[in-house]
């Protein structure tokens, strides 16, 4: 638990805060960067733009994600972050993430626990990228969804958020429009997946999590 003094902290580190549209950037690539920012509403991404003109997403920032944790160590941005939905942030000064390690060692573990899942997710991706076939992509990012929704909302079921399009899941999974396309009709033939507006169904976890050799563990909740 908790103590008064750092719930107090923490919503002190939100008072900070501003919108941002749809598609709109608030961290452009090799820029500085003097900013961390809190999602508190909404969902991001991280992404990089290549020389030919394509886009890699590296991943997404859900609410209660950070972005730029290290500003104070490094000051220009590694990659870029956009608004994939309208927005809210806390935009906290870099200094008072210093306090935290001075002053709230509690806080602090739990920022080290954001650094060690985002390695993680990152790691997941590479996995992704690397390894899995198209189909399993699609399944394993639908699982890495579902189970971080899982650590911050009520119970939806088997129900997971999809607020990106059909291009933007090809940008993250490194493939085709239509290769995307066709394996998410693939997975819904399978019975595995059931799409409606902004939302997938996932109907069979068990054979998702088989298929896409998707491991749970990498997405525990923060524990003292």
């Amino acid at each position: 638990m908790l103590s008064e003094e750092e719930i107090e902290f923490l919503e002190g580190l939100q008072n900070n805060t501003l919108t941002v549209d749809r598609a709109q950037d608030f961290i452009v690539e090799n820029a500085d960067l003097r900013t961390t920012f809190i999602v508190i509403e909404g969902w991001a991404i991280r992404y990089s733009d290549l020389s030919t003109g394509r886009r890699q997403i590296l991943s997404y920032a859900l609410p209660g994600d950070i972005l730029g944790l290290h500003v104070n160590f490094r000051a220009t941005a590694t990659y870029s972050a956009s608004a994939l939905t309208p927005l809210k942030l806390a935009a906290v000064d870099p200094r008072r993430v210093i306090e935290i390690s001075q002053k709230f060692p509690i806080i602090a573990a739990g920022l080290s626990w954001c650094t060690a899942r985002e390695f993680a997710i990152l790691g997941d991706q590479a996995i992704r990228l690397g390894r899995l076939s198209a189909r399993q992509r699609l399944a394993h990012l639908f699982l890495e969804l579902w189970h971080r929704f899982a650590l911050i909302e009520n119970d939806n079921g088997n129900w997971v958020e999809i607020p990106m399009t059909q291009r933007d899941l090809a940008d993250t999974l490194g493939m085709s429009l239509v290769h995307t396309n066709r394996s998410l009709k693939s997975l819904r033939d399978a019975g595995l997946v059931s799409v409606s507006k902004d939302y997938v169904r996932l109907n069979d976890v068990k054979a998702l999590i088989e298929m896409s050799e998707f491991n749970p563990e990498h997405l525990t909740e923060f524990q003292i």
